[in-house]
């Protein structure tokens, strides 16, 4: 029998293309239908109550990771530039099956154009 994940599925920052959400899996929600430009402390929110991965470019929900001792959202942070939406995918859909692998045991992936990197 396989372990339960954690987690239960993601939530795309207003950063990133709602387009990204294909190549994610199942339960992705992207920041735009939680409303107008929702907060970075709503998201954050959102995210804990829904038992979420927070997928985006903003260095802040990192921070805050870093600085909580409540149970996480969990982060996914794209360290890969500016990228146009489709090289972002392509990059994602390469190494995304090893987002969630180190997901369990991670409370952050860092992903760069040539690595990942985890914080535990």
């Amino acid at each position: 029998m396989t372990e339960a994940l954690p987690y239960r599925g993601f939530l795309l920052d207003e950063n990133l293309s709602p387009k990204l959400r294909a190549g994610l899996g199942e339960n992705v929600v992207h920041a735009r239908e939680l409303g107008e430009h929702p907060s970075d402390l709503d998201l954050w929110t959102y995210a804990r109550e829904h038992a979420l991965v927070i997928v985006t470019k903003d260095a802040d929900f990192l921070d805050q990771l870093l600085l909580s001792d409540a149970p996480p959202p969990w982060v996914v942070q794209l360290r890969c530039g500016n990228l146009r939406a489709r090289a972002l995918r392509v990059l994602l859909e390469g190494c995304w099956p090893d987002v969630l692998a180190l997901l369990p045991e991670s409370r952050a992936v860092l992903v760069y154009a040539d690595r990942l990197e985890t914080l535990a």
